[in-house]
């Protein structure tokens, strides 16, 4: 199996599936038009949460930790999706969408360099999140000794995008917020809100 190929194609398909409820309310929004689909999809339904089978994040206060307590991050806003491998919020008053997705890697990723990590989160990352967009700023990131990277984009749609990746014992850790109007220092919170802890983490892949 081609390990760079493997994490590409995970870091696409979840931000694929992150990124339309990300953009459905805000655009709902600016357009004023609501969409049936969406509200169904996206409220928070206890009774399907109560009947899933695979835990979901945990809230404590504004706190949510992982469905093995190996993260840990301030989600502002209200909840608008939650499954055992995403959680998405949306604050209302300034317009912005947050995300964290986790997923397991296969196991030959044990075996990247930080180097290979990174240049791989980053090919991923670019190709997948707005090919039409324009990437403003790329940094290197650090989690508890792991690599990752962060992207500032401008969307082709307008609004504004911070997004960090990180591979953690063969997890994978993404992360992001999106706005049409400036990203605030509640962005920037919720960006150093986040903890990982690498010795709970049970691969499942």
């Amino acid at each position: 199996m081609n390990l760079n190929y493997s994490l590409k194609t995970v870091v696409i398909s979840l931000f694929s599936l992150a990124l339309l409820p990300i953009e459905n309310p805000v655009i709902a929004r600016e357009n004023q038009v609501k969409s049936t689909n969406y509200q169904i999809n996206s409220k928070l339904n206890i009774t399907q949460i109560l009947n899933r089978k695979q835990p979901i994040q945990i809230a404590r206060d504004d706190y949510y930790w992982g469905p093995q307590r190996d993260f840990r991050i301030w989600m502002p806003g209200v909840v608008t999706d939650n499954t055992s491998k995403s959680l998405i919020t949306t604050n209302e008053t300034n317009k912005t969408i947050y995300i964290i997705v986790h997923e397991d890697l296969p196991q030959g990723a044990n075996y990247w360099t930080q180097e290979e990590t990174r240049q791989i989160l980053q090919t991923a990352m670019r190709e997948n999140l707005d090919t039409q967009g324009k990437v403003i700023k790329s940094t290197n990131m650090v989690v508890e000794g792991y690599p990752g990277i962060e992207l500032l984009i401008q969307h082709s749609d307008g609004s504004q995008g911070q997004y960090q990746g990180y591979v953690v014992r063969r997890r994978l850790y993404l992360i992001g917020a999106r706005s049409y109007d400036e990203l605030t220092t509640e962005a920037t919170y919720f960006f150093d809100s986040f903890r990982v802890y690498p010795s709970r983490i049970v691969n499942y892949r």
